[in-house]
């Protein structure tokens, strides 16, 4: 299993995933066709430290948390007309990367953010990255304790992050996509006492021309 220490994710965040991948070589490259390129950065979009404090629900022993390991399964971005089904086979779904690899959420902290993905895609319109998760974190306090910690809503069907709709017409588009996830917002603890992580992820778009 790899591990990214350093990564990122704004906007809504909702569940539901089936990746289908579209002309994909064994690395996740796409070389079917017209392509543009795509990167797919991570980060921290908190606005507050959570690294050193948790919802006053939790165990009162548990005044910090020191390491939040999320593993991520599988990364994809949809095109525009496969977003309103979440259920979604069609080929125009690109995989990014299926192999797993472990997001530290409070390394997020530090701000600095990770290359999760750069390849060509096919020309086109897309609107969403999805991402599979495990559904359960592994979190370990300050204290020595360890728990593992559900991750809220079904990963069966994965998370769904979108933005504004970007185009990719030519070999010379680049996009580059940034996903910020919120820690300090993820990290809480419900009304029974228990730290539940409920992803808070939101992406940043930025595109450019090399033929401009």
């Amino acid at each position: 299993m790899n591990r990214l220490s350093s990564i990122a994710f704004t906007i809504t965040v909702a569940f539901g995933l089936l990746f289908a991948a579209a002309g994909c070589d064994s690395s996740g490259s796409v070389n079917d066709g017209d392509s543009g390129t795509l990167s797919l950065r991570m980060n921290d979009g908190s606005t507050a430290d959570a690294s050193t404090s948790t919802s006053a629900t939790t165990k009162s022993a548990h005044t910090s948390i020191s390491e939040a390991l999320v593993t991520i399964d599988e990364l994809s971005v949809v095109p525009v007309e496969d977003t309103s089904d979440g259920d979604s086979t069609e080929t125009g779904i690109s995989v990014l990367r299926d192999e797993n690899f472990e997001v530290d959420l409070v390394d997020l902290q530090t701000g600095l953010d990770t290359t999760l993905a750069e390849l060509e895609v096919p020309t086109g319109e897309y609107s969403q990255i999805r991402l599979v998760t495990a559904d359960q974190a592994s979190v370990t306090f300050q204290d020595g304790a360890q728990e593992d910690v559900m991750i809220a809503s079904g990963q069966q069907t994965g998370l769904k992050v979108n933005f504004p709709p970007f185009t990719i017409t030519s070999p010379d588009d680049r996009v580059e996509v940034t996903l910020n996830w919120n820690v300090a917002e993820s990290l809480k603890g419900n009304p029974q006492g228990q730290l539940v992580i409920t992803p808070v992820i939101d992406a940043t778009v930025n595109t450019s021309s090399t033929g401009e």
